[in-house]
């Protein structure tokens, strides 16, 4: 099996078997990864969406960036696992749509929107952003680590679904399934805005 940075590292503007990528790298990362917060809590995943651009894959929702492959990237919308960023990221390309570049680059991330610990499960974006970056000592340095553990997290049923919020995409599918969440504590809900999110199953 490949490493997980490798598997992130092959995302790029050439590709065009996403799905198969996206479902490997999924299983990979909530199956045997964990997240270490600020504060030295462990967390499983429970539940990621795949945002990437690329010419061929025109998926305007997602955030551009400059990063290389396996860092974190904090923003608006919560807290991502970075894939290679776009290298040509600069004052005159800031306020152009990507789509119009003629540069062959690609950008993307796994937004994480679901963890939990012995104690709580925590389900959303922000919820989970403020969770990992809460607790941490102003005196000590201590980042958000992304920590290998076999099996940590005993998946019996890993599912796909629409993402959170995502619709209304010119040239592009907005009913691809590129969230995947543990549908052992997870289920899909119905937005009022018409997408799906995930709630705990009770």
């Amino acid at each position: 099996m490949k490493s997980l940075i490798d598997l992130l590292k092959e995302l790029n503007f050439e590709t065009v078997n996403l799905e198969e990528k996206f479902s490997i790298i999924a299983k990979e990362l909530m199956c045997n990864y964990q997240i270490e917060s600020v504060s030295g809590e462990k967390f499983n995943i429970h539940e990621i969406e795949f945002y990437f651009f690329s010419h061929n894959h025109p998926d305007s929702s997602v955030h551009r960036h400059n990063l290389k492959a396996g860092q974190w990237r904090v923003h608006y919308s919560g807290i991502d696992i970075t894939f290679d960023g776009c290298a040509v990221i600069n004052e005159k390309c800031k306020n152009k749509k990507c789509i119009e570049c003629k540069d062959l680059s690609s950008y993307g991330g796994i937004l994480i929107r679901s963890i939990s610990n012995s104690k709580n499960l925590i389900v959303g974006p922000l919820r989970v952003q403020t969770t990992l970056l809460s607790g941490g000592s102003i005196s000590e340095t201590k980042g958000i680590s992304l920590i290998k553990v076999e099996n940590c997290n005993n998946i019996n049923e890993l599912k796909t679904s629409t993402r959170c919020g995502v619709k209304d995409l010119q040239n592009f599918d907005n009913d691809k399934q590129y969230c995947y969440y543990n549908a052992d504590i997870l289920k899909d809900a119905d937005k009022n805005d018409g997408t799906k999110y995930r709630i705990l199953i009770k």
